[in-house]
Parts: C-alpha cells; sequence; structure tokens
C-alpha cells in the first residue's frame, strides 16, 4: 500500500498510545467504527517499536482497511527513525504493513486537503531518565522550523508539541515539579513550533504530548487556527481520538 493513493474523506486522529499494543488495536477498531478511513498520529507511538506492538498494529489496520501515519514524539526511538528517514528521505516511509512514519516537514494532501507533519517535543523529565529513554532528536530543530515555514500554508498540522500561546491548564504552575531548567527549554520549543504555525496559519492544528484533552483557538495575527489536544492510551476513546471530515475543509 502506497501512502499517496489513499484519499480518504473522513479521518481519525489519536494521542499518545505509548506502544501499548492492547489501547492501539481498541482504538483502530473505535476509528473504523466512526468511519474512519485513515489515521493520523500525533507521536509517542511507539516508544521501543517491539515487534509484537507493530505487528498487532498492523493486523488490526488491515483487518478494517485502514493506514495509519504517525510523526513522532519525545518517546518515539529515534534511532530506528533516523535510519529509516536516512534510507528513504523526507515521504510517508513503511514502518509495518499499514503503518507509516511522516517525518518532520513531510506534507501531502488528502480530499483536497493540505498536511504539513511536524513532530517533536522537549522530554521535561529528562534528568530522570537514561540515554535510550530520551533522544537527542527529540525536539525541533532550527533547519526543520525554517524549512517547514518556508515552505508555504497548510489546512492541517499534525504536531506533538502545542504551539506558544495556547493556554494548557493542567500544566500551570509545574504541578509534577519537573525541573525549572527543562520547562524553559519546553517553552523555547514551545515558541519555536510557534513561529512555525505563524507562517503556515493552518486551520487546525492537531497534537499530544500534554496528556489532556483541550479544544481552544490560538488566534495569531491574521489568523486563526483550531488547536486540538488529545490525550494518552488507557483514557476513553473519545478523549484518545477524534474524527473529522475532509469534504470542504480545503
Amino acid at each position: 500500500m502506497i501512502w499517496e493513493t489513499r484519499n480518504p474523506t473522513r479521518i481519525a486522529v489519536a494521542g499518545d498510545w505509548h506502544g501499548n499494543s492492547f489501547h492501539a488495536v481498541r482504538a483502530i477498531r473505535y476509528a473504523a467504527e466512526q468511519g474512519a478511513q485513515a489515521i493520523l498520529h500525533v507521536g509517542d507511538f511507539g516508544y521501543k517499536f517491539e515487534a509484537r506492538f507493530r505487528r498487532r498494529v498492523a493486523d488490526a489496520l488491515a483487518d478494517n482497511d485502514m493506514c495509519l501515519g504517525f510523526v513522532a514524539g519525545n518517546h518515539d526511538d529515534y534511532g530506528r527513525l533516523d535510519m529509516l528517514e536516512h534510507a528513504h528521505g523526507c515521504a510517508a516511509i513503511p514502518l509495518a504493513p499499514f503503518t507509516f512514519y511522516l517525518p518532520r516537514g513531510y506534507r501531502w494532501a488528502w480530499s483536497g486537503v493540505s498536511f504539513l507533519a511536524l513532530g517533536g517535543a522537549h522530554s521535561v523529565d529528562r534528568p530522570w531518565r537514561a540515554r535510550g529513554e530520551w533522544w537527542p532528536r527529540e525536539t525541533i530543530t532550527i533547519e526543520e522550523a525554517v524549512t517547514a515555514a518556508n515552505s508555504g500554508p497548510a489546512d492541517v498540522m499534525i504536531t506533538h508539541d502545542v504551539p506558544d500561546g495556547v493556554h494548557i491548564p493542567c500544566i500551570e504552575g509545574n504541578p509534577i515539579g519537573f525541573p525549572e531548567a527543562e520547562i524553559e527549554a519546553a517553552q523555547r520549543h514551545r515558541e519555536l513550533l510557534r513561529n512555525v504555525v505563524d507562517h503556515v496559519q493552518p486551520k487546525h492544528l492537531f497534537a499530544g504530548h500534554y496528556h489532556c484533552r483541550l479544544d481552544t483557538t490560538l488566534v495569531g495575527h491574521d489568523y486563526h487556527t483550531e488547536v486540538h489536544i488529545l490525550d494518552m492510551d488507557g483514557t476513553p476513546m473519545s478523549a484518545n481520538m477524534t474524527v473529522m471530515d475532509l469534504t470542504n475543509l480545503g
């Protein structure tokens, strides 16, 4: 199956699964029940991409005649993803049957709607994790941001982080007590993402990372973006996934 040959009119967008194959299979079935023809995933998708997870996801997608494309989160194995990107370039890269990695800066169109993939976020719990549980490549680089910003508008952005300017109540006051230096680094990453959004000016942006469910509007200088933050695995499907009709969106 080639990613670009699909042309769905109704898609599901899913939040973090963290390599949880039980939740992933349930979510794929739920998406099919909602009439979705494809799934986009906002990252923290497979973590270590273990063979059992990849196989169960691929089988569930095949059973429901769907494909899935994911951007990278901050808890996805960049060692594996970077090797794939080095071999294939900035394209929809097969990870497993029916499952595709969407690298930063990758653009495509479905049913007249243009999309931009721009995964990545800063791990605020980095000091508490061993190397190999976080990756230096987890954040968007300046070069990647400039390329994405200069490549023109898109109707929909699929990200992992949330741009600066979006109020996220669940992280107000740093309730878990992450180190201040990590909070500052995460904020700089959000500001970098906001710079891209200011140029791309999407109608919709889908993200995860913060393990909460929130729909809000980001008001830019001359644009409005509907921002949808999706919750994580183990939460109700209505919190972890949303469905969108593409008809007339473009």
